[in-house]
């Protein structure tokens, strides 16, 4: 057990720092990051380590994460849980405030249960969106798809778009407009296009010669 000598200047105050270390691994109270951060308690693998990331748990009490804690986990970081489950939860991560990121830029995400809901609630103006981006493929599977808006629904494609079916296609609306890029040869305004139709003619049209 090592305790901490003179203040250095510039350091984060530390009243008493205590360390206790072995070849392996060690545990260090009121350490002082080599960042000027402090933690209250850290556990860290000293010797043997194979690996370029550190492999520690800290609960840090200064700087911009004062009160969080980090874990470094150079291999697999894995939880196990929900042999007793109380009132049906087994798991549970909530953010009192602020966002939940999680990435794998160099691999996947996989989600696997037995249902799985995705829940916006906001106001309905500024929040409360669902927003799914993908720069390649989207594919849905199901046995059933329903998709169901209370204001409008919109399907777009800057090339085709296909609607297949062995059995019956039924379409019912208060009204029906096709507008096709040949439309846009008619006099902007007159017969069944709009301006605002005419010049979506246009496009469609441009886009089919591009």
């Amino acid at each position: 057990m090592t305790q901490s000598g003179p203040q250095i200047k510039g350091e984060a105050k530390t009243y008493k720092k205590n360390q206790f270390t072995t070849t392996e691994g060690g545990l260090y109270i009121g350490h002082v990051m080599e960042n000027n951060a402090k933690m209250a308690v850290a556990i860290r693998r000293i010797f043997p380590s194979p690996f370029k990331r550190a492999q520690y748990i800290g609960l840090q009490q200064s700087g911009t994460k004062n009160g969080s804690i980090l874990c470094s986990a150079p291999a697999t970081f894995e939880i196990t849980c929900g042999e007793s489950p109380v009132q049906e939860v087994a798991g549970m991560w909530y953010a009192e405030n602020g966002d939940i990121v999680i990435g794998a830029p160099k691999g996947n995400i996989r989600i696997f249960a037995q249902n799985i809901d995705l829940i916006s609630q906001g106001d309905g103006k500024e929040s409360g969106f669902v927003q799914i981006r993908a720069n390649a493929n989207f594919e849905a599977e199901a046995t059933d798809v329903k998709l169901t808006a209370d204001s409008t629904l919109s399907i777009a494609a800057d090339k085709d778009i296909d609607i297949n079916s062995t059995g019956k296609t039924q379409v019912d609306c208060g009204s029906w407009k096709v507008i096709e890029g040949g439309d846009f040869f008619q006099i902007p305004g007159t017969g069944n296009l709009t301006i605002e139709q005419h010049i979506k003619a246009m496009i469609k049209l441009v886009k089919s010669i591009a």
